[in-house]
C-alpha cells in the first residue's frame, strides 16, 4: 500500500519507448530517413498538396539543422511549426498502432534490436534495449491491498500524479484497459471517473483524448490513420512558447512545488524542458529526486546532477540519477 507521501512523475519520450512509441532520437531518425513510405500519401493529402514548405522541406531541413528535437527545431524556425504539427501526430498514430502492452510488450523490443528501415546509406543504430514494462508494475503499487470486488483506489488526495512531455495516450489507455478488466463488478462510469482523479498533465498537448476522456472529441485507441483524422488532431500538438500560455503548465509547477518525491522516469533533462518547469528553482528543499539516465556515460550523468542541484540548498544524498543499466521499471522497483 502507498504511504501519504506526494509524488509526481514528470516522463519524456525514454518512458513511452517499452511500448513501442520512439524516444526524441528514434522519431528524428523516422522523420528524415525512414524507408517505411505506409500512409505517407495521407499525410501530404492532409497537409495539402503544393503547400509551402513541402514535407520535403520539412524534412531536408530537419535532418541538415542537427537538432535533435523536433519541438526545438519547430519553435527555431516557426514557418515549419504547423506541417511539424502534422507529422508528429501522424508519427505518434503509427506507433500508436504498432503498440504493445504487458507481456506482450517485450515483442517491441524487436524495434529496437536491429537498425532502423532508412534510405540510402545513413545509419541510425538504436539501442539494444529498451526498457522493461514499468506500467505493470505501477499498476500494481496503486492497487495494492484492494481485495473489494467493487472497490477502487481512491486518487482524489492528489498522492499521485504525472507532468508528461509525450504526445501520446499509451499511460491512459493502459490504465484504463486495467481497471477496467480487474475490476469488472464496477460501473464502467466508476472506474472512468476514479481514472479522470488520477492527474496526468501533458505539457505539450496530447495527440488527442481517449473515448472515455471525452466522449464527443474522443478518438479510439489505435485508430485508422485517416486525413481528417490529422486535420482533426493537429492544433492539439503545443510548441514551447504556446505551453508557456497553457493554465496546466501552472498547475504542473504547482505539483512540484508541493512534491515530497520526484520520479524523471526517461527524461532528457533539456534545458528548454527543465526551463519551462522552472526546475530546479521548484523543487522543495526536502524534495527526494530519482531519475533514470538510462544510456547515459558517467560524466552525463554528473551534469544531470549538476542540473538538478543548481540553486536547492539539499545534499547530493537526496538526488539519485541511477546511470546506464537502470531503466524506468528498475528505478521504481528501487525506490517506490
Amino acid at each position: 500500500m502507498l504511504d501519504k507521501k506526494k509524488t509526481v512523475f514528470v516522463l519524456g519520450a525514454g518512458a513511452s519507448c517499452p511500448y513501442g512509441y520512439p524516444s526524441g532520437a528514434h522519431l528524428r531518425s523516422r522523420i528524415c530517413f525512414s524507408a517505411d513510405h505506409s500512409h505517407e500519401d495521407i499525410l501530404s493529402k492532409a497537409v495539402g498538396e503544393g503547400r509551402k514548405p513541402s514535407i520535403g522541406d520539412f524534412k531536408k531541413t530537419f535532418e541538415d539543422s542537427s537538432t535533435k528535437s523536433i519541438d526545438l527545431f519547430m519553435v527555431r524556425n516557426p514557418k515549419f511549426e504547423p506541417i511539424g504539427k502534422y507529422i508528429i501526430s501522424f508519427e505518434i498514430f503509427k506507433a500508436e498502432i504498432k503498440s504493445l502492452f504487458r507481456e506482450q510488450a517485450k515483442r517491441t523490443q524487436d524495434l529496437y534490436n536491429k537498425k532502423a528501415e532508412i534510405r540510402g546509406e545513413a545509419y541510425f543504430l538504436m539501442k539494444d534495449f529498451q526498457g522493461d514494462d514499468w506500467y505493470s508494475y505501477l499498476f500494481d503499487r496503486l492497487t495494492e491491498g484492494i481485495v473489494a470486488k467493487d472497490d477502487l483506489p481512491d486518487f482524489t488526495d492528489g498522492r499521485i500524479s504525472f507532468v508528461t512531455f509525450n504526445y501520446d495516450r499509451s499511460l491512459e489507455y493502459f490504465m484504463y484497459e486495467s481497471f477496467r478488466n480487474s475490476f469488472t463488478e464496477v460501473p464502467e462510469n466508476k472506474v472512468i471517473q476514479c481514472l479522470k482523479n488520477l492527474k496526468i498533465l501533458h505539457l505539450y498537448g496530447q495527440v488527442a483524448p481517449l473515448k472515455w476522456q471525452d466522449s464527443n472529441e474522443g478518438v479510439g485507441y489505435r485508430p485508422q490513420i485517416s486525413e481528417s483524422l490529422l486535420r482533426m488532431v493537429s492544433s492539439n500538438i503545443r510548441t514551447i512558447y504556446e505551453e508557456k500560455q497553457n493554465p496546466e503548465l501552472v498547475e504542473a509547477q504547482n505539483l512540484l512545488k508541493r512534491a515530497d518525491e520526484i520520479f524523471f522516469l526517461g527524461f532528457g533533462f533539456a534545458p528548454e524542458n527543465m526551463d519551462v518547469l522552472r526546475l530546479p528553482e521548484l523543487i522543495p528543499e526536502l524534495c527526494q529526486v530519482y531519475g533514470t539516465a538510462f544510456g547515459l556515460i558517467e560524466e552525463e550523468v554528473k551534469r544531470v546532477h549538476a542540473s538538478v542541484h543548481n540553486e536547492r540548498k539539499v545534499v547530493q544524498a537526496r538526488t539519485k540519477i541511477e546511470s546506464i543499466d537502470v531503466d524506468c521499471l528498475m528505478l521504481l522497483r528501487k525506490y517506490f
